[in-house]
């Protein structure tokens, strides 16, 4: 990957409109896990990079430092979702149970829809985990499906845990590098 964060430098409206896009989408790849990792909702991910990128592209130009432009950047976007969050309890309005009116035909489809929902996303983990080196699926399903502990299975594969969490990272960034690649707007 080429180093963008030079491209930050100048301000972002001083940038054709290819480097202006580059900047972005290369920026949104570096801090979509993290973010998403917080909030666990794409479009508010979506809209919390937005915002950060917006953040970061104002006050980039005015850097006194090149070192960990990346952690700064993470920094951002972090600290921006952090205040989302705190926005979105403060907004939040909790309803007396005898207020909230749910016909049972309603309750229905809510309840096929959860159905219909949790088999489509049962059906992308089990094809992402298809698609893993074995021993990557081996260790996520030891551990999440059966529910051992990292001594259990480093004990059972003959691997030191130190390995195995190393593994288990490795796994689990490949598991999230398919469902972006898999999910993601055609458009970003």
């Amino acid at each position: 990957m080429i180093h963008w964060y030079h491209l930050l430098r100048t301000p972002i409206v001083e940038l054709d409109a290819a480097a202006q896009q580059l900047v972005y989408y290369s920026y949104y790849r570096l801090v979509y896990s993290d973010i998403y990792f917080m909030i666990r909702d794409h479009f508010l991910t979506e809209d919390i990079i937005h915002e950060s990128f917006l953040k970061a592209a104002a006050k980039a130009p005015d850097l006194r430092f090149e070192s960990n432009i990346p952690g700064w950047l993470k920094q951002i976007a972090r600290r921006t979702a952090l205040d989302k969050i705190k926005k979105l309890k403060k907004e939040r309005q909790m309803l007396p149970l005898t207020s909230v009116n749910i016909n049972s035909e309603a309750w229905d489809e809510i309840s096929v829809i959860s159905q219909v929902e949790n088999q489509i996303r049962n059906e992308q983990l089990h094809l992402a985990l298809s698609q893993l080196k074995p021993d990557y699926r081996t260790i996520l399903l030891m551990f999440y499906m059966e529910g051992r502990s990292y001594r259990e299975i480093s004990r059972e594969l003959n691997l030191s845990e130190s390995v195995l969490t190393q593994r288990m990272a490795r796994a689990r960034k490949k598991l999230l590098e398919y469902f972006i690649r898999n999910w993601a707007d055609e458009d970003e």
